[in-house]
């Protein structure tokens, strides 16, 4: 698959124009992801050679997952383009360094940048610290591929490792009552009526990054990076439980206003919302008439939902 940095930038405008309140509320109603996946990453990350100096979160937003990891590292940097996620971030921090919460190893507080997935510019290039892992959640397909991938060869070390993470979608956990009509309402949701309004990016992401440039399929191919080390793991599919059981992520009991909130942090609801102004908060807004007819076929508020995720590994020669 051949591809070059026009094919692979599908740049989004939606996040990093966010308001105040927006990046706040971002903030707020994104779950972190579930230790389960950290243990995984970081787990690799060690087996294939990786150690736990330096952390580099790119497509960071307000931090939600930078922390998790940052506990395991030395140093911990988070880089986003949107000027308020990094805001938020940095008050979250200054909060934990307040509370004397240490956020690494070390000891030392996050610190998080305002830039770009392309450039990479920060504090690590220039320290004498070059980064172990650098990861990206939910991010990815925003990014400039090859001038990302030619940055991340400049700043990992030998043996470092990039994880690429993200979900498709919500699913109704299968032991609910008429899951299978929930789900159905769900995807017209997503498919229907919010399609309209996505970008490349999404559609990348809702297709499980299994159309995600890679480095060796990129013309020409990057340097510093080989198929060989390259890793990926998919859990609950199409809301398929990988255990029976359980979402990996972990299984969530939300109000119906609870899951209103998280999906109207999506990109696709923001841009339905800035083309129909008026329409927002009313009876005719798209996310109000959803919820109607959830609540209407589970017969109640509360529901048990959870996301499938996928997770790509590659590492640096």
């Amino acid at each position: 698959m051949a591809t070059n940095s026009d094919e692979t930038s599908f740049k989004d405008k939606t996040f990093r124009q966010y308001a105040p309140e927006q990046a706040q509320a971002y903030a707020s109603n994104r779950h972190a992801y579930h230790d389960n996946l950290f243990k995984v990453i970081l787990a690799h990350h060690q087996a294939t050679g990786g150690t736990l100096g330096t952390l580099l979160d790119v497509g960071c937003g307000p931090g939600n997952s930078t922390r998790p990891l940052a506990r395991h590292f030395a140093n911990a940097y988070g880089i986003d383009p949107g000027a308020q996620m990094i805001d938020v971030a940095r008050g979250i921090s200054e909060e934990a360094v307040e509370k004397g919460e240490p956020e690494t190893s070390s000891g030392k507080p996050i610190v998080f940048v305002e830039g770009t997935a392309e450039e990479l510019e920060g504090p690590w290039r220039g320290d004498g610290r070059k980064v172990d892992l650098l990861t990206a959640s939910t991010a990815a397909h925003w990014f400039d591929l090859p001038r990302f991938y030619a940055s991340a060869a400049q700043v990992l070390n030998k043996g470092g490792t990039i994880a690429f993470w993200a979900s498709a979608r919500f699913y109704a956990h299968p032991s609910m009552p008429n899951a299978a009509r929930l789900q159905e309402a769900m995807v017209r949701l997503e498919l229907d009526v919010l399609g309209p309004y996505e970008l490349p990016g999404n559609k990348m992401c809702r297709e499980a990054y299994r159309t995600l440039p890679l480095p060796w399929t990129i013309d020409p191919p990057i340097e510093g990076f080989s198929e060989a080390g390259f890793t990926r793991h998919d859990w609950d599919e199409e809301g398929k439980l990988s255990d029976g059981e359980h979402f990996f992520l972990g299984d969530y009991t939300i109000t119906l206003a609870q899951l209103q909130k998280s999906i109207g942090t999506a990109s696709m609801v923001t841009r339905w919302k800035e083309a129909h102004p008026e329409l927002v908060g009313t009876e005719e807004d798209v996310l109000v008439k959803a919820i109607k007819e959830f609540r209407e076929i589970i017969g109640g508020e509360e529901l048990t939902v959870g996301l499938d995720c996928y997770l790509l590994m590659l590492k640096r020669d």
